[in-house]
Formats: structure tokens, C-alpha cells, sequence
């Protein structure tokens, strides 16, 4: 290929780097097939590269090499002159200048020239394509006209025209090149590129692209390809036809047609709309639309930098871990999952609202930043976030899924930024909050550090929850909390709880471990054997009082579990009438027809039944009357909004009537002062417990 490239190491000090392997071949080929003497200039007038015509053009006047920079060559008028158009066209101004142009002999050396093609090459090199209209490049202004259908050469061309035939020209260049005079109609211009790139775009959408592109050229267009390459299959992804229009200068006669174009096509590219979208994904999480973890760590780099000047500005950093989104999936589907991470989303969104930064970071997990002034301000915020996912109800035919999360709060203030804390290191104490939530079992806030001087630059060490199954007997214990009746203060039960003792216990709640039983299969073993050591205290006192203990889902519709109650049961019916086994009103929600059936089956043997956590909500409400139940043990939050809001009474006081009609009594949950015990009375509630009644302890300091 006849390219001058022109490498003088004497350049690197006005121009930066070498230019070796600035210029692609597709840059380089370009220059031989253009049909005037051509250059690609940088914007110091460094020559890069230049074709065999502009080589030609400079021997006839005398210079036997090219010249490093056009300064070396052009005369003082003419070499400012270029200047100032050569600094329009990096302004993103290309520009045609029309009159003489004077090497430093004195002898013409263009009458017209054309800077285009701003292009940004290897290395940061930035450069305008230059061509210059001068005698020796006449003859190969018009290459390929007889080669393209309805094109035909300028009429008064002569008999020094040399006619190029295609092959000579792509053996220098590897894509077709199309050249249209300006004559034609936009139909005829679409007409001649789907047929010489087979695209299969239409008609008429391809004619007014081209109807706006020709206005203002260069311009590239994208045609996607009916018969797309074989390696397409391997490469993946749909290929087209890229199609770059470059504006030409005016004939050899002087007349200039500022329609006249040239089209380069290059088959087999990668649609640049999929190269977007694989970008797009990249910084974004695919399913909820939100941030992914690589663009948050990269959002939270640039707001701790905002910040870090600023004394009176901090950022909450949060870290949400959902509760029990596995029961999702598992119930209800992958599909139910999605529904559910995408309300989890959307209520991320509205809490923290339109100055917040929201991202999904894992499967189950998100994060999201705030500017604050204060800690109280970051755990409130917190607060709402819980608040909101309360109220997120996902209904899949019969069952309904609720969701709850642990949040852990990261506050960088002051002194944090003054110890230069990382973006990292900053997610990584959400994170190590967060999961002191999970251990404590979850639905809950929690803080990283304590007053703005505590030292958090060094996170807690982080531990994960020790496996359910790994625990052994001498490691559980029972403890009872008394139920007492509001109507004489009279203990009439006691609520029998799990547990945990021993080293490995510190730290981690007894919620938080039945949370990973659950999760790892191993619950119904649980509540098995919590079962028979209940049964076992039972026989051995003969008192009438009542015995209530809670049972999972996953033991209620668990065959062993059943079996191990049939067998324990079936043969004592006074045992059973003192045991009332309770199921969360969210487990109802999720499986209803398996807590109905378990109701059912040990109502047959005199069980009591309860659903604990009761919170009045429809789906439950809706199968009460044809359910053997005995209890509703209340959910905190109904008496906590009453003790709040007194107009709320009657709203309970309705609920609580209801029950009684359909024959079911009522125990309120988490009663800690007389007041709150005072005003359950007026709305005749048959029974309570709490910490103002006693608290739990151990199954054997409690008669039964």
C-alpha cells in the first residue's frame, strides 16, 4: 500500500507520542482510495499520514520528501490561512476554503481545499482528514463512476482521465466504496446501498434518514443485514452494515456540489445499539432497573469526594439484606421472587427519595446512599424504609407474600471522611451492621459505630451464622412466658419459647437462628423435638393450665411431624386439650391450604389452635369462618397504634368483636406498662402477655 507514514522522531516534542500505530488500517487505506491528494493533519500540523497523490502533488514543486508539518512547506499567508480553518475543524467546525494556495517557491500548489472527518485515533491522537483540489489530483476525481449503476463521469472530463477500476481501488481498501454526485433522489440513494449491502431495513425509513443525514455530512448510518456473516453464530449477536457518508469537494472544473458524497460500507459490524445495552448492563442491574454494586461503589466514590470539603454535608450509607425471600422463590416461584424484588425496588425508590442513590448489589441484597446532616436523621430514614416494606403485599393466586429486611447503617460524618474512608470500606460497615441485624433475627436498624468520634476506620470481624443442624441438645433450652387473663390477673397459660445456650449463642438470637433452621430444612426437626419435651413436662404435671408453642410452616405440612404428634396424642386426649400450637399469620398468607389442613388435622385430636401475629388482614380474615381456631394472639403493632392514635380503638374493638361471634378469643402480644394493660380491658380482651406480666424463664423454674 502506498501510504507515507511519517515517523521523525524530532516530532515527539511538539506533538506528543510517536504516531506509530496511531492510524488503523482503515484509516490509512482510506487515504489511497480518496481522489484527491489527502492527509490526516493533527492539530499542530503534523503530517500522520498522507496518500500517493499528495506525494505527487509535492515532487512536482520541487520537494522530493514529505515534509514533517505543513509549515515546512506553505508559504507564510497561506500556511495562516490553513491554520485558522485547521483549528475550526477540531472546533467540530469543518470547513471548504475556495483560492490559491503557495508553497514557499511561490508555486500554486491547490485552488481549493476541504477539512472533515474530526476522528479520535490510537493513543489520544486527535486528527482532521485534509484534502486539497490540486492539478495532479484531477485524474482521479471521479474513480468508480462507470462502475456504479446509473453514475457516469463528468462530461468534459478529457483525454488525461483515467478511469480506476474497482479492483484496483478495494485492493487498497478493504470496504466498498459508493460515490453519489448529488443528482439523485434520496429513493435512488436507498435503492443503491440496500442493493450493494443487502439490508434489510425499509424503504422508506432508510429515505428519510438519508433525507437528514445529507444536510449535514459526515455521517454514519447503521443498515441491518438480511444475510448476516456465518461467524455471527459464533461471535453472537445481530451484525450490520455501517455506512459512513463523507462529503466531497467540487469537481475538476470548479464547480462545487455540496450534495456530493461518498459511501463508505463496512459489512459485518456490531450493531452499536447492543454495544449501548451491553454498556448500559454493565452499570445496571437487568431486572429492577437500579444500579448494580460496580456502578454504586463507583456513584459512592464521587459523593464521598463532593462531601469531603464540605463540613456540614454527610452521607447515610445503607445496606438491605431482605428476610425470608427464599420462602418466596421456594412457594411461589422465580417469577413471584421478581415481582417481589421489583417492589422491593420500587419502594426503596419512593423512602428515600429522588437525592437518593438505590442499587441492587446481590440476590437478595441492595444498597443505598443519602445525603444527611445526622445520624438520627440516617436511622430514621431506616426506620421508613422497614416501615415501608410492611406494607408490601404480593398476591399469587391463594397465597399472599409479605417481605422484611435487615438495614444496616453506615453514617460518614466529619471525622470519617478525615480518615479518608473508601467507598468500600464505608459499604463494608453497612454491611457488618447489617448483618448484626441478621444475628439479632432480622427486621431491624442498625447503626455501625456509636458517637461521631468512635473509631470505625477498622470494621467488627465479620462471622456468618453457625449452621442449625450443627447445634446439639445441651445447646437449646425452653423458657416459658406467662399468659395471663385480664379479667381476674390470673396466669391461665404460658407460651413455651426456644432458646439458645453456650458459646456459640452470644450474640445470636434465638429469632435469627429458627430464621436459618427454616431456611436450611431443619426446622421441622426443631420443632419436633421442642415438641416432645413440651408433651414430656405436660405429662408429668396434671395441672389444667395451657401450653402454646409455635410451628413452622415447613413442620406443618412435614409427614414425621405429624406422625410424631399422631403418636403422642391419639392415645392421651387430656394431654392434647392443653396444648394450643400457633402459626404466624405469615405463614398463613404464604400457604394457607397447609395451615388450614394442619388446623384440621390436630383439632382432631383436642390441640387448640392460634394464628400469632395476627394483623387483620383480609386474605385471613376472608377463611376464618369455616377454620377451627381458638386464638388470635394480636400483632404489636395493632396495640402499640391504639395506645397512639385512641380512634383506632374502635377499628380493633370491630376486629375483636368479629372474633368472639365466630367463637374465637383473643391474647394481645408485648404489653410492658399498666397503661397498656389498662386499655386493652376496655376493649375486653381475654388475655395478654409481656414483660408487665412477666418475663420468659426457664421451663423448669415454671410450674406447669
Amino acid at each position: 500500500m502506498q501510504i507515507s507514514h511519517r515517523l521523525a522522531a524530532d516530532r515527539r516534542d511538539h506533538s506528543g507520542p510517536t504516531q506509530s500505530n496511531i492510524l488503523s488500517a482503515f484509516h490509512t487505506s482510506l487515504l489511497e482510495v480518496l481522489p484527491f491528494a489527502a492527509a490526516y493533519v493533527a492539530r499542530d500540523g503534523a503530517i500522520l499520514a498522507c496518500n500517493k497523490t499528495f506525494e505527487n502533488s509535492l515532487q512536482k514543486r520541487g520537494l522530493v520528501s514529505v515534509p514533517d508539518r505543513f509549515q515546512a512547506f506553505l508559504s507564510g499567508e497561506s500556511c495562516a490561512r490553513f491554520e485558522r480553518v485547521l483549528e475550526a475543524a477540531f472546533g467540530g467546525l469543518p470547513a471548504e476554503v475556495s483560492g490559491e494556495m503557495h508553497v514557499r517557491s511561490g508555486d500554486v500548489f491547490c485552488s481549493h481545499f476541504m477539512c472533515t472527518s474530526h476522528v479520535f485515533l490510537q493513543k489520544g491522537c486527535e486528527a482532521v482528514l485534509v484534502q486539497f483540489e490540486t492539478e495532479s489530483g484531477i485524474a482521479e476525481r471521479w474513480p468508480m463512476a462507470a462502475d456504479v449503476p446509473g453514475r457516469t463521469a463528468p462530461a468534459s472530463a478529457g483525454t488525461h482521465v483515467q478511469r480506476v477500476s474497482d479492483s484496483r481501488v478495494l485492493a487498497h481498501f478493504p470496504d466498498e466504496i459508493l460515490f453519489f454526485d448529488g443528482r439523485e433522489s434520496h429513493e435512488d440513494m436507498a435503492l443503491t446501498l440496500l442493493e450493494k449491502t443487502d439490508g434489510a431495513q425499509d424503504l422508506e425509513g432508510l429515505m428519510r434518514t438519508l433525507e437528514v443525514a445529507r444536510q449535514s455530512l459526515p455521517q454514519t448510518l447503521h443498515i441491518p443485514e438480511a444475510a448476516p456473516f456465518t461467524q455471527d453464530a459464533a461471535q453472537g449477536g445481530a451484525r450490520v452494515c455501517e455506512v459512513r457518508l463523507v462529503a466531497l469537494p467540487g469537481d475538476f472544473e470548479g464547480n462545487v456540489s455540496r450534495n456530493a458524497c461518498m459511501a463508505i460500507v463496512r459489512r459485518n459490524v456490531e450493531n452499536p445499539a447492543e454495544i449501548a445495552e451491553n454498556k448500559r448492563l454493565a452499570y445496571e442491574d437487568p431486572l429492577t432497573g437500579l444500579e448494580n454494586r460496580r456502578a454504586f461503589t463507583r456513584a459512592l466514590k464521587r459523593e464521598l469526594e463532593h462531601i469531603r470539603d464540605d463540613g456540614d454535608a454527610g452521607l447515610a450509607v445503607y445496606y438491605i439484606d431482605l428476610d425470608e425471600f427464599k420462602k418466596v422463590n421456594d412457594l411461589g416461584g422465580h417469577d413471584a421472587g421478581d415481582d417481589m424484588l421489583l417492589q422491593v425496588a420500587s419502594c426503596l425508590k419512593l423512602t428515600l427519595g429522588e437525592l437518593a442513590t438505590v442499587a441492587r448489589i446481590g440476590g437478595d441484597e441492595f444498597a443505598a446512599m443519602l445525603p444527611v446532616t445526622s445520624r438520627e436523621t440516617a436511622h430514621e430514614y431506616a426506620e421508613k424504609v422497614l416501615e415501608g416494606f410492611a406494607r408490601i403485599r404480593l398476591e399469587i393466586k391463594d397465597r399472599v407474600f409479605t417481605i422484611s429486611g435487615s438495614v444496616g447503617v453506615a453514617y460518614c460524618d466529619a471525622a470519617m471522611r478525615r480518615k479518608n474512608t473508601d467507598a468500600n470500606a464505608l459499604l463494608g460497615l453497612a454491611d457488618t451492621a447489617c448483618l448484626r441485624g441478621k444475628r439479632g433475627g432480622g427486621r431491624s436498624v442498625q447503626l455501625y459505630g456509636g458517637e461521631a468520634g468512635e473509631d470505625t476506620s477498622e470494621p467488627e470481624e465479620k462471622s456468618d451464622l453457625p449452621e442449625p443442624e450443627s447445634f446439639c441438645g445441651k445447646e437449646l433450652v425452653l423458657y416459658a412466658m406467662p399468659i395471663v387473663s385480664l379479667r381476674n390477673n390470673e396466669t391461665c397459660g404460658h407460651e413455651v419459647l426456644l432458646r439458645l445456650q453456650g458459646d456459640r449463642a452470644k450474640g445470636l438470637s434465638s429469632r435469627a437462628w429458627i430464621s436459618a433452621a427454616e431456611r436450611s430444612g431443619f426446622i421441622a426437626q426443631v420443632d419436633a423435638w421442642t415438641l416432645d419435651r413440651v408433651l414430656d413436662a405436660a405429662e408429668r404435671n396434671a395441672t389444667r393450665s395451657l401450653l402454646t408453642m409455635n410451628v413452622s410452616a415447613e413442620s406443618a405440612r412435614d409427614p414425621g411431624f405429624r406422625d410424631s404428634l399422631h403418636n403422642r396424642l391419639s392415645v392421651n386426649p387430656l394431654l392434647a386439650s392443653r396444648l394450643c400450637l400457633e402459626i404466624a399469620e405469615k405463614d398463613f398468607l404464604r400457604e394457607p391450604s397447609t395451615v388450614e389442613s394442619f388446623f384440621g388435622f390436630v383439632s382432631e385430636f383436642g390441640c387448640q389452635t392460634a394464628i400469632d401475629d395476627f394483623a387483620g388482614h383480609w386474605p385471613v380474615l376472608s377463611r376464618l369462618p369455616g377454620m377451627r381456631v381458638e386464638w388470635l394472639k394480636l400483632e404489636a403493632g395493632l396495640t402499640r397504634q391504639v395506645l397512639r392514635e385512641p380512634a383506632r380503638a374502635e377499628i380493633l374493638s370491630g376486629l375483636i368483636g368479629a372474633a368472639r361471634n365466630l367463637g374465637m378469643k383473643v391474647i394481645a402480644k408485648h404489653i410492658e406498662t399498666p397503661a397498656q394493660a389498662d386499655l386493652l380491658r376496655t376493649l375486653d380482651i381475654e388475655a395478654a402477655q409481656g414483660f408487665h406480666f412477666g418475663r420468659p424463664a426457664p421451663w423448669i423454674e415454671v410450674p406447669c
